[in-house]
């Protein structure tokens, strides 16, 4: 029996979208209200290859990865998330929406929420299969 990633991996083409930096309203302490912080976003979607395989090179033909920025900006856009946790998983929530969308991983990395540290990332992974 194959695993869930290798069933992926034949079936499908990984599209990411990484290190998307964005300026957004998020945290739960007092002190990260009012106020935008950056955060790293990357985003993989395994889509099926009968979506996301052109036959006559053009876009309309596959499923376009500018969608996944525009995901990210609107979701942003929306205000203050407390959690980044909520952020991955309304996220997650809009990719796979999209019935093309066979799985998909977030990842958000808050940049300046430890001192010493580059980065403090969530992670997520959710599939139809």
């Amino acid at each position: 029996m194959s695993s869930l990633f290798e069933t992926l991996t034949l079936t499908c083409r990984r599209i990411v979208l990484e290190d998307l930096q964005v300026d957004m309203e998020i945290g739960a302490h007092a002190e990260e209200h009012g106020r935008t912080q950056p955060v790293l976003v990357t985003i993989e979607a395994w889509v099926p290859f009968e979506y996301s395989t052109a036959t006559g090179d053009n876009l309309d033909e596959v499923y376009s990865y500018s969608v996944l920025s525009q995901i990210v900006t609107e979701t942003v856009s929306e205000g203050h998330i407390r959690l980044q946790e909520t952020f991955g998983d309304r996220l997650l929530d809009r990719i796979l929406a999209d019935k093309r969308v066979a799985a998909a991983r977030v990842k958000t990395a808050k940049l300046h929420a430890c001192v010493g540290a580059k980065a403090v990332a969530v992670e997520t992974f959710r599939s139809r299969i």
